[in-house]
């Protein structure tokens, strides 16, 4: 992806300025839990749009033990398929990928699953997440076995409780931009929706500044995803590459209409798909979200090459 254009992207969106309403809000810190030597606190997640693909789950492991142990899977019923994820800087380069070995637990130490680093990953959604409700989740731990926890939901913009994480994410002005541009990710195992999701939310999301995303409405190659941050937000149009999804540019309302994205590039039987896709998904979003999507005023280039 062009590092000049998508600086650009970035800066548009850092200029695109205002403060969503639910930013403010900070999750109520879950009970603790203990297994074995093993002590879970601060268990959350963060609220999500209707027909959000995925969700992460943020909590903190306390390793009393002389063994270290390990967290190897999580499970919830209300996602299809849940994965323990990374996402960690290597030199310019922010990776983000599955962790099939799962998550080590030094004894003696305490490890933190927060946004920007180790989280859960929860998807194929089946059910938004609604602020104020709990999520039930299954940790499965290599010695210590089995045990139920509840992650609160807390607003679209939850911070992870009582520690500053914020070295994962936030490396400020132009670092970050470059960092994002040079981005690498392991999409195994995701769908396109997914996909598409993680890999915006690996590009733009901070502890605190989260990107939502709306709907993500394909067809065959292309796709159009809505977003919203920071009290504002827009539509990408993306198509599917060679090394996986790529935003071609950024817009408002004129990625709703079937002729616009024609002019765009996408062929005709596509852009008449994703045109009633859109009109279809968005019609059960919240009219101030949806006043947010179309907040992207005229056309900003993030990868010329991709169409």
């Amino acid at each position: 992806m062009n590092t000049r254009s998508i600086r650009a992207a970035f800066v548009a969106l850092s200029l695109l300025g205002g403060t969503l309403a639910s930013t403010s809000l900070t999750p109520v810190v879950a009970a603790e839990v203990t297994v074995g030597q093993l002590t879970i606190s601060g268990a959350f997640a963060r609220a999500t749009l209707p027909n959000a693909p995925v969700a992460g789950g943020f909590l903190t492991i306390v390793n009393a033990g002389s063994e270290a142990d390990r967290l190897i899977a999580a499970s919830t019923p209300v996602a299809g398929e849940s994965q323990l994820h990374e996402m960690k800087m290597e030199g310019d380069v922010m990776k983000m990928a599955q962790l099939p070995n799962g998550i080590e637990l030094p004894a003696g130490a305490t490890v933190t699953l927060a946004p920007g680093g180790l989280h859960l990953m929860f998807m194929q959604l089946k059910e938004p997440l609604v602020e104020g409700t709990k999520v039930p989740v299954t940790l499965t731990f290599e010695k210590a076995g089995t045990v139920e926890i509840e992650l609160d939901v807390g607003g679209i913009a939850a911070k992870e409780p009582a520690m500053d994480h914020s070295v994962h994410s936030d490396h400020g002005g132009d670092a970050h931009h470059d960092h994002a541009a040079h981005m690498a990710m392991d999409t195994s195992g995701m769908g396109d929706e997914e996909a598409i999701a993680a890999m915006q939310k690996a590009m733009f999301d901070k502890p605190d500044s989260p990107l939502t995303m709306g709907p993500i409405v394909i067809a065959g190659d292309y796709a159009v995803s809505a977003w919203a941050q920071d009290g504002t937000g827009g539509r990408a149009l993306l198509r599917k590459t060679d090394k996986g999804w790529a935003i071609h540019l950024c817009s408002g309302d004129a990625l709703k209409d079937a002729a616009q994205l024609v002019g765009l590039g996408v062929p005709d039987a596509e852009a008449q798909q994703i045109a009633e896709g859109v009109a279809a998904a968005e019609a059960n979003v919240d009219p101030a979200l949806l006043k947010q999507f179309s907040a992207f005023d005229g056309v900003m280039m993030v990868d010329e090459s991709v169409m």
